[in-house]
């Protein structure tokens, strides 16, 4: 009986310690995540693309890249698998908020193809690129997406100099 009794001590007392170990879930986001940050991507919680000025939550998560330079109109959304916004030169994606100049056209046409299934937007503010993904990838989507953020960085810096 006091051995029952022992183990049942030790049961309650390491529980709560059970509550700290990740889910294969959360550990599969955090090995994203720290990817990511490998590839110089910052992951952050941002506003869904097609949002309205009232829709202030942060339900999406965001694949950023930061970029250097001055050049060009940076201020855009473009995203799919919503109606709201208006129609783009690329079937499926609609521009909202605001549209690219024509100057993005060209190597947004190469990179939307390319992205994953589950990037649903791409945005673009004076100091960054980024990806709204829904993390349902894998690592070879999260070097799909680095890829891209990357060729559109490079956009930028190119026509800022």
């Amino acid at each position: 009986m006091a051995w029952l009794l022992i183990i049942f001590i030790i049961a309650v007392v390491l529980s709560p310690l059970m509550w700290f170990k990740q889910s294969p879930y959360q550990k599969r986001l955090a090995e994203l995540r720290s990817g990511a940050a490998a590839v110089n991507i910052r992951v952050s919680l941002h506003r869904r693309p097609d949002a309205r000025e009232s829709e202030i939550a942060l339900e999406a998560v965001c694949y950023k890249m930061r970029w250097e330079g001055s050049g060009g109109q940076r201020n855009w959304v473009i995203h799919r698998f919503s109606q709201r916004g208006w129609e783009s030169p690329w079937t499926g994606w609609q521009w909202v908020q605001s549209e690219a100049d024509l100057s993005w056209h060209e190597i947004l046409l190469e990179i939307l193809p390319e992205l994953p299934l589950n990037v649903t937007a791409i945005i673009a503010t004076e100091a960054d690129v980024g990806a709204i993904w829904s993390e349902r990838g894998d690592h070879q989507d999260l070097l799909k997406i680095a890829e891209s953020l990357g060729k559109l960085k490079r956009h930028v810096e190119n026509i800022s100099h």
